[in-house]
């Protein structure tokens, strides 16, 4: 009897766990799931960047009117090379009216540039230049007397979003961007 069980117990302990052949195949086809998968990740991860992209620039704004109304002080949201939302932006109070940080302004926040394939595209009306402000009242305004509202779309990988601002400097996500 003593055979027997010494048997039984051996058989059993080959039964626990997985041989290595076994995590083997396992790992294989695990890798082949992954590889199949791997370009539906990366086409989501591109329209996301876009997305948050859209967001980012549009709490930039908020917050830069917020600002200005609680600091009674012109609040700017410039590019930080001077002629491309896409290289990021900057907010700062803009003592001197000129729509550039210079030293000696408070920076507020300064943004990264944007991820590969997203662009920023700003249309303000009545201005050339792609940053905005908002004077010490919200309004967005260009200079001393000019009252502008426009539109900034994001835009990359087949995906494009709209934000608008109105001349109050009230900004929102349209449902469709036909700009």
């Amino acid at each position: 009897m003593t055979g027997r069980l010494a048997r039984r117990a051996s058989v059993a302990m080959r039964r626990d766990g997985f041989t290595l052949i076994e995590c083997l195949v396992a790992m294989t086809v695990l890798a082949i799931a992954l590889c199949a998968a791997a370009p539906s990740i990366e086409a989501v991860r591109r329209r996301v960047s876009v997305d948050i992209t859209a967001r980012a620039l549009l709490a930039a704004m908020q917050s830069a009117r917020a600002e200005a109304l609680a600091r009674h002080r012109r609040v700017t949201l410039a590019p930080v090379d001077g002629s491309r939302l896409s290289s990021g932006w900057l907010t700062f109070v803009d003592e001197n009216l000129n729509d550039r940080f210079d030293a000696g302004e408070l920076l507020l926040a300064r943004y990264v540039p944007l991820p590969e394939g997203v662009s920023v595209e700003a249309d303000w009306a009545l201005s050339f230049t792609p940053g905005i402000a908002f004077a010490e009242n919200g309004f967005m305004r260009k200079q001393k007397r000019a009252w502008i509202l426009g539109t900034a779309r994001v835009m990359g990988h087949g995906r494009r979003i709209c934000i608008v601002i109105n001349a109050y400097g009230r900004a929102r996500v349209p449902r469709r961007c036909d700009a």
